[in-house]
């Protein structure tokens, strides 16, 4: 069924060529105009365009408007950004210079970012703010409001990461702020999971649905209702606890695999 509705429209629109330009232009920056640190290993480099890959997969791909389809494609797109892309892209940026280590302010708002209880309160307040149902509906229906938490979401988990890698250096407080953070997560993973009903309207009110479809596909595109409407038998309920339960799992395996990495890298004085 989705693949009949990804069929009905064009390659640009399935396929965001601005988020495509944004992402060569930070590659293109990144390898010949920001000054690197000194020597940097393989690893680095690979890291970084890793993320952006993922980065690119999970905002400007078809996934972006599956995710208007169901919240499982939506948990994909949340994990990509979040715990794929993010930390990528923080290990593929060490070797470079940070505009912040030359402006004083700058480095001081940095350091009080990077403090594990702000990081985590930061990631917690946008991705709550995002996802409660009220919130939610709406920003999926105003672009711009959409636009705002997702980028607000994305920095914040770049605060996250950059911090766990780089000032969390005791692994005791790395294991504590990874805790903290999945706990966090875990009353709106429980809400999702016990609702014996689809918690967005965005994927069970048939006008909702529309409206969030309607402000991702071009006006030239546009389809009558009908079309539209007759994807909404994804059972909301299902896709609901498949999407919290991938979510779930995916940042628990994500972030034993980084907890070990860095206690092994610590431990190797390679970080």
């Amino acid at each position: 069924m989705i693949a009949i509705f990804l069929d009905e429209f064009h390659f640009s629109t399935l396929w965001n060529g601005g988020i495509f330009l944004f992402c060569a232009f930070i590659i293109i920056g990144y390898f010949f105009m920001i000054p690197s640190r000194g020597k940097s290993g393989i690893l680095h480099p690979i890291s970084f365009l890793l993320g952006m890959v993922v980065l690119f997969l999970a905002a400007g791909s078809p996934l972006n408007i599956i995710g208007r389809l169901t919240l499982q494609a939506h948990m994909y797109q949340i994990v990509g950004l979040l715990f794929i892309a993010a930390p990528l892209l923080v290990i593929g940026w060490r070797p470079k210079s940070w505009i912040s280590q030359k402006i004083s302010w700058i480095e001081k708002t940095l350091t009080f970012l990077r403090k594990p209880a702000t990081a985590i309160i930061l990631l917690t307040v946008f991705f709550y703010g995002y996802h409660t149902p009220l919130m939610f509906d709406i920003a999926r229906v105003e672009l711009y409001w959409n636009h705002f938490f997702m980028l607000g979401l994305f920095m914040a988990a770049l605060n996250f990461w950059s911090a766990f890698f780089y000032y969390w250096l005791e692994n005791r407080i790395r294991w504590y702020a990874m805790a903290i953070q999945i706990s966090a997560f875990l009353p709106y993973c429980f809400y999702g999971l016990l609702s014996s009903t689809g918690i967005y309207r965005t994927y069970k009110d048939p006008a909702v649905f529309l409206e969030s479809l309607r402000v991702c596909i071009p006006v030239d595109l546009q389809m009558p209702d009908e079309f539209y409407v007759g994807f909404l038998p994804f059972d909301p309920v299902y896709e609901q606890q498949m999407g919290i339960l991938i979510f779930l799992f995916s940042i628990a395996l994500i972030s034993v695999i980084t907890l070990v990495w860095s206690q092994r890298q610590f431990k190797n004085k390679i970080t």
